[in-house]
């Protein structure tokens, strides 16, 4: 059973390499400043998991009008073991701790396999929506 702990700016090169791994790393919003502002605003909102002293996972937990559990990835060596299981609870309970009683989660709408995943979870298909996203120039 792996470790959940709050994410620490040291992470960042293993958080880092397993978003890319699941293809869910965009430089704009999940570079180091962003993450450790983020946590510094709110520690509890990035969370790892740690198996044989290695951070293995991750989630983004995002309290906002409509919580959403973000950025959930597992690293492929360790997948299967119920990690991200572990990651999923233990960021519905930082919701439930902040009053929520109902959590969001973005999959891509072609990976047919996480959707099943998310739905033996007790998760239900919403709409489908693109993604859109806009940088602002200084």
């Amino acid at each position: 059973m792996a470790k959940i702990r709050n994410y620490n700016p040291s992470d960042f090169p293993h958080v880092k390499a397993i978003l890319e791994e699941g293809r869910l790393f965009y430089e704009q919003i999940d570079n180091a400043g962003a993450l450790e502002k983020k946590i510094k605003q709110a520690p509890d909102t990035i969370i790892v998991a740690v198996e044989e002293e290695r951070v293995v996972g991750t989630a983004v937990i995002v309290p906002d009008l409509f919580p959403f559990l973000f950025r959930l990835a597992v690293h492929s060596d360790f997948r299967k073991r119920g990690i991200g299981r572990q990651l999923m609870q233990r960021g519905e309970e930082i919701l439930r701790a902040k009053g929520y009683d109902y959590v969001n989660i973005l999959v891509a709408s072609n990976d047919l396999e996480l959707q099943e995943y998310y739905e033996h979870q007790g998760y239900e298909k919403g709409n489908t929506y693109i993604w859109m996203f806009k940088e602002f120039k200084s």
